[in-house]
């Protein structure tokens, strides 16, 4: 590709705004606006399961937030395709956003399997898409925080590992509940559920270490803040 005049000044302004800024605050604010997609789908389906055979209204719903997240990640993908400076490392960021749209898709795969299963109630799947909403809310609040340049992140991040290992015991302790009854559908398709929930906590548990990793490798992220005495 010729290196005309245009393409040089439009390679001098992106330089200008990378070194001014400009750039790393489009694409962590894309990251968190991608992050608020995944704490709507989670509120989305906290709605579905407190309301079992409810209007059949969430798979559109989970539709448009999934393709809303789609485009999302396509934006911060050619954002850094054109981005000199980056806030953190360029991987890190193309790896959180990936584990970012890896939690909507989960998300969206339980509110689809809760349709096509249609348990006959909510049960024990109320308390863990409370840890996760909880969850995902702090990964949220952690992307801002590195927006805003708070040093709140880590604390943050650390809640949101927290919830996501509280997901992985709760799962664990729920399944053995199930399998002291009787082995009925009803008991398999709640089975199926909590491993469904599972796997977005595992999700966001990587969201997580992703966001970590590269607050560490900026020299940042090693602990929380300490509160004031």
């Amino acid at each position: 590709m010729r290196n005309t005049p245009g393409r040089q000044l439009h390679r001098l302004r992106s330089f200008v705004s990378d070194v001014a800024g400009a750039s790393s605050n489009r694409l962590l604010t894309t990251l968190a606006e991608h992050a608020s997609v995944a704490r709507d789908a989670m509120a989305l389906a906290a709605d579905v399961v407190a309301q079992p055979g409810g209007p059949k209204v969430a798979d559109g719903n989970m539709d448009n937030l999934e393709h809303r997240g789609d485009r999302l990640r396509r934006q911060l993908v050619a954002e850094l395709a054109q981005t000199l400076v980056t806030p953190l490392d360029r991987e890190d960021l193309f790896r959180l956003s990936r584990s970012v749209d890896d939690l909507v898709d989960n998300v969206r795969d339980f509110v689809r399997e809760w349709a096509l299963y249609n348990p006959e109630s909510g049960r024990n799947l109320a308390s863990l898409l409370e840890v996760l909403r909880a969850g995902t809310d702090e990964l949220a609040a952690a992307i801002t925080a590195v927006l805003h340049k708070s040093d709140r992140a880590a604390t943050h991040l650390i809640e949101a590992k927290h919830a996501a290992s509280s997901v992985r015991r709760r799962f664990e302790e729920e399944v053995a509940a199930l399998f002291v009854g009787e082995l009925s559908p009803e008991v398999l398709k709640h089975r199926e559920l909590l491993r469904r929930l599972d796997v977005v906590g595992l999700r966001l548990g990587e969201a997580s270490d992703v966001l970590f990793d590269a607050l560490v490798k900026r020299g940042e992220g090693l602990m929380p803040p300490s509160d004031p005495e």
